[in-house]
């Protein structure tokens, strides 16, 4: 059997090929964001920490030199079948308002070129607030938010039961602050497209 090992942040995933116990190959490949995770292989009482671009190693635990060419010719299909990974967007709002700051209207265009790219999505809209104002007000807030955005989304088209909204209020704050300080990196949406 032979194995590809994939980066994929923060956690490794392990995709199976087919083929015979003596041809296994194990090799970290790096992330879209250039990241390397690490993976040691052993065998009795060989053992070797993959820790590089394209470090391989079979299943003896020797190292085995591969390239990026090497990995797609070997693993190619397979890297092709791979899902598209999640993308995440941040949308900042005006104080005490479910309406969008001026910079995070024309953001919220490059959420569609992300959606554009996928066979199907899954749109998760995550509302928030600052700390001004009471819980239960910037739970209502935080939802209304999450809910403009995602009338965006089906008034464009998108199937209401592939949007989710959700409001958190003030309980994930991005930037702490002590309770009734306005912070504008606070009243945002996060977005995340999968």
């Amino acid at each position: 059997m032979t194995f590809l090992l994939k980066h994929l942040v923060p956690l490794l995933a392990v995709a199976l090929l087919a083929g015979c116990a003596s041809n296994d190959l194990v090799v970290v490949l790096p992330a879209a964001d250039g990241h390397i995770g690490g993976v040691v292989v052993q065998h009795g009482d060989n053992k070797i920490l993959l820790d590089k671009p394209y470090a391989a190693a079979g299943a003896d635990a020797k190292p085995v030199a591969v390239d990026a060419k090497d990995v797609d010719q070997i693993f190619g299909a397979t890297l092709a079948a791979r899902p598209i990974p999640p993308m995440h967007y941040t949308l900042y709002f005006r104080p005490d308002s479910n309406e969008m700051a001026p910079d995070s209207q024309a953001a919220f265009e490059a959420v569609f070129t992300e959606i554009a790219r996928r066979k199907a999505s899954e749109i998760v809209v995550t509302g928030h607030t600052d700390t001004m104002g009471t819980l239960d007000y910037n739970d209502k807030l935080s939802l209304a938010r999450a809910k403009s955005v995602s009338k965006l989304f089906t008034d464009r088209g998108l199937a209401p039961s592939s949007v989710i909204a959700v409001g958190r209020g003030e309980r994930e704050l991005l930037v702490q602050t002590k309770d009734q300080v306005p912070e504008p990196r606070n009243r945002r949406v996060e977005i995340t497209v999968r």
